[in-house]
C-alpha cells in the first residue's frame, strides 16, 4: 500500500449509525482526509444532515460517472468533485454519493478506478474513509475491500444487533477470503456497555473490538440531522470518542503500514 490510509465503514443489519460514524472520525481525523459516501442505497444523509440541504453543484458520484463515461481519469478529476466539511487546519472533504437509485447499478465498471484514485491521493498525504452503507446480499463491490487497510462493520452493543452480525458476518468473511484481501476486518461498536462492552463482544466474535463511538443520540443529531451544536459539544463525550477512535485507527494503520513494508518488527504489530 501506498502511505494513504484507506478505511471503509459498514455494516450488516439495521441503522448503527455508518454515516454518523463515518463523519465524525472525518471531522476528528488526525491528518487530511477524504470521506467518500459509497452507500449502494442513496439516502443523501450527510447533505440534507450535517450539511444541512448546501447546494453541492452536482457534485460527487455521478458526476465521476460522467467523466469515466469521457474516458478521462478520475484520479484527476476526484478532487473537483469534492467539497470542504469545514473550515480547520486539516483539509477534510466530502464527496458526495449516488442521487438516484438507478445509476448504482451503471457504477458496476467504475469501482476499480475510483479505488485507485483514492489510492492515488496518497501522493497528496491524504487518508479516505469510505462509508459502504449496509453490506448487502451480494457484498461489499471488490475493488473497495482490496484498497482498503482496515474493513470497520459498524454494530451496537444489544443483543438484538449481535445476533444479525452473528448471522450476516460469515457472508463478510467469505468475500474477504474469496477476494484474499488484505483488509483488517474490525468492529466499531457504537455505544459499548449498552450492554455488552467491546471486550466481551470481541471474545464472542474473535475479532478485534477496540474501536468505539459513544452513544450520545442528542449530540448525535448535530452531525447526522445538523442540529444546532450546544456549548459543550466539542468537550463532551461523543466528540471525545470520534477522536480517541480517529487517532487510534490512524495510528494502527500506520502500525501496520511499517510492517508489511518491513520497518516495523512483525511483533510489534502483534502486540498492539
Amino acid at each position: 500500500m501506498a502511505d494513504v490510509a484507506v478505511i471503509t465503514l459498514a455494516s450488516v443489519a439495521g441503522a448503527p449509525g455508518v454515516s454518523t460514524s463515518a463523519l465524525g472520525l472525518a471531522l476528528a481525523w488526525p491528518r487530511d482526509v477524504l470521506l467518500a459516501d459509497c452507500d449502494r442505497d442513496p439516502a443523501q444523509t450527510i447533505p440534507a444532515g450535517y450539511l444541512r440541504g448546501t447546494d453541492l453543484g452536482g457534485r460527487g458520484l455521478g458526476q465521476l460517472a460522467a467523466v469515466h463515461r469521457e474516458h478521462r481519469r478520475l484520479a484527476e478529476e476526484i478532487w473537483l468533485q469534492t467539497v470542504r466539511l469545514d473550515g480547520g487546519e486539516r483539509d477534510r472533504r466530502f464527496l458526495p454519493g449516488f442521487t438516484h437509485p438507478g445509476a448504482v447499478g451503471l457504477f458496476g465498471p467504475i469501482w476499480q478506478e475510483l479505488a485507485d484514485s483514492f489510492v492515488a491521493l496518497g501522493a497528496s498525504g491524504t487518508d479516505v474513509l469510505v462509508d459502504a452503507g449496509r453490506v448487502g446480499r451480494d457484498g461489499l463491490p471488490g475493488p473497495l475491500l482490496m484498497t482498503s487497510d482496515v474493513l470497520l462493520v459498524t454494530v451496537r452493543s444489544s443483543l438484538r444487533a449481535l445476533a444479525a452480525l452473528r448471522l450476516h458476518l460469515p457472508a463478510v468473511q467469505a468475500q474477504l477470503e474469496a477476494l484474499a484481501a488484505h483488509a483488517e476486518l474490525a468492529l466499531l461498536v457504537v455505544g459499548p456497555g449498552k450492554p455488552y462492552s467491546g471486550a466481551e463482544i470481541e471474545k464472542q466474535f474473535g475479532l478485534p473490538a477496540r474501536y468505539s463511538i459513544a452513544w450520545e443520540p442528542k449530540q448525535a443529531r448535530v452531525f447526522s440531522d445538523g442540529a444546532k451544536p450546544s456549548r459543550g459539544l466539542a468537550g463532551g463525550s461523543l466528540v471525545r470518542s470520534y477522536r480517541a477512535c480517529s487517532s487510534r485507527l490512524a495510528e494502527s494503520v500506520q502500525r501496520r503500514t511499517e510492517v508489511v513494508a518491513g520497518t516495523r518488527p512483525s511483533v510489534e504489530w502483534g502486540a498492539r
